[in-house]
């Protein structure tokens, strides 16, 4: 794993990345040649700023399905469906910027731009499916590629671990094995799959030494009696030594929300109130929203007028929610329900909601009720990134049931977020514990960094309908 502006990222990830840029770079600078030499109207001037802008605009689209995302980028048949919507939206969106641009510019699109968007990225698709591949295999053959992981302790927090590792989608490191130091009497669960090793702790370092231990995670529920001495060792040794909670933090995205302390919340890294971000980020709203309004008016007027047509009420929907330090404020939506759909009380929305309306039911899909949250941001009661905000009366009930629920009202809500581009649609006290454990790794390590990615992410969730309710 690499730690990129408080961000984890997986490395293989990020080498993949690199040599895919590398390589849509040559390819484009070879057809560029070719377009130069049959005169089809694009300068040689212009090489470097168009291959620049094509490759980016690649990378940011292939970004954007999730083609990096660990349970993704390795998994051939989800990375040719992501790969084929990815290019040809690009080349859709940079087509459509050029036509624009020159239509103001007074001008008509060089046919050598045309040629070089749609068949470099066209002929992209199959080199990138072999990169995948030869990466894919070179990570099965070369097993020193993965980190090698010894965990210390047997009890509910290795099970989880094991849990993890078995997942073929993320399998990121090598287990070498649960090492029993006397800190708990027996196994508490389930270790298959990683061997149950009886060590003296005064042996750790050699063992980790002769097993080519890369990594020393401490899982043991009891630090009572834990070796350090010998553990300190083990870091003089070149062996990483971290913590339970550290680890899952890197390698799943999110905080453990049943074994996490209140020490570790306050005594790691993160939660930063960073004045200079505050302000990027608030610029950042204010211009976004402002163009967004502008570009979504078509949608957003025949909207109104079909919520209209199909059922009396209003065409907006003012809900009550939580925000930034407990504040209550009305979120604005297009309604996609019956005027009468809470007569009984609230309540969580369900699948196959009998309450949402037909056009209600398409612009849940789409996303398009979200729209008018924009105003929300423009006010700056809202930002585009943040964790969702939650009715007073299920935030009420949900902070005794869940600890270290009220954390997530420390930064403004979001129009989407980590949780929402990681977790399905939440409707149950079970799926908002989930969704905060993702709230809380985004609060302790949000950045503009993390944020451009959950933004272009948002496009995932977009056009796979994930969590659409």
């Amino acid at each position: 794993m690499l730690r990129l502006f408080r961000h984890y990222v997986v490395a293989h990830a990020v080498i993949l990345a690199c040599c895919e840029f590398v390589a849509l770079s040559s390819l484009l600078y070879i057809i560029f040649s070719y377009i130069a030499d049959s005169g089809l109207g694009l300068t040689e001037t212009a090489r470097p700023q168009v291959i620049a802008l094509v490759t980016v605009a690649a990378s940011m689209g292939m970004t954007a399905v999730g083609l990096y995302n660990r349970d993704h980028f390795m998994q051939m048949r989800d990375v040719v469906t992501r790969a084929v919507v990815a290019l040809t939206l690009v080349v859709g969106v940079l087509l459509a910027v050029q036509a624009i641009y020159h239509w103001v510019g007074g001008g008509v699109s060089d046919r050598g731009y045309r040629l070089l968007c749609t068949a470099g990225l066209g002929l992209f698709l199959p080199i990138l499916l072999g990169i995948r591949r030869l990466f894919r295999a070179a990570l099965r053959r070369f097993s020193r590629l993965h980190r090698r992981v010894a965990v210390i302790g047997t009890g509910p927090r290795a099970a989880k671990i094991v849990t993890w590792w078995r997942n073929p989608e993320v399998r990121p490191f090598t287990l070498v094995g649960f090492l029993s130091l006397g800190l708990e009497p027996a196994p508490a669960a389930d270790l298959r799959g990683g061997a149950h090793l009886g060590v003296a702790p005064e042996e750790l370092r050699r063992f980790c030494v002769e097993n080519r231990v890369d990594e020393v995670v401490v899982a043991a529920a009891d630090r009572r009696g834990l070796p350090v001495r010998d553990l300190l060792g083990c870091k003089l040794a070149g062996v990483r030594v971290i913590d339970y909670a550290t680890f899952w933090e890197r390698e799943t995205g999110q905080v453990d929300l049943e074994e996490v302390t209140p020490g570790w919340l306050a005594f790691s890294d993160g939660f930063q109130q960073s004045g200079l971000y505050e302000a990027a980020a608030r610029a950042v709203d204010i211009v976004v929203s402002l163009a967004l309004l502008l570009l979504t008016l078509p949608v957003t007027l025949a909207t109104a007028a079909l919520i209209k047509l199909e059922s009396p009420g209003p065409v907006f929907y003012r809900q009550p929610r939580v925000g930034l330090h407990g504040k209550v404020f009305e979120v604005l939506k297009f309604r996609s329900m019956r005027t009468d759909a809470e007569k009984d009380g609230p309540r969580w929305a369900a699948a196959r909601d009998s309450r949402v309306t037909r056009v209600g039911a398409v612009i849940r899909k789409v996303r398009i009720d979200e729209i008018p949250q924009v105003i929300n941001v423009l006010r700056g009661e809202m930002s585009f990134v943040g964790p969702r905000p939650e009715r007073p009366v299920f935030v009420e009930e949900l902070a005794r049931k869940i600890p270290y629920y009220e954390s997530r009202h420390e930064v403004k809500p979001g129009i989407t977020g980590w949780a929402q581009i990681n977790y399905p649609y939440g409707a149950s006290h079970e799926d908002a514990r989930r969704k905060l454990s993702y709230d809380l790794y985004y609060i302790k390590n949000r950045s503009l960094f993390l944020d451009a990615i959950i933004i272009l992410q948002t496009v995932k969730v977009l056009l796979w309908n994930d969590g659409a309710r």
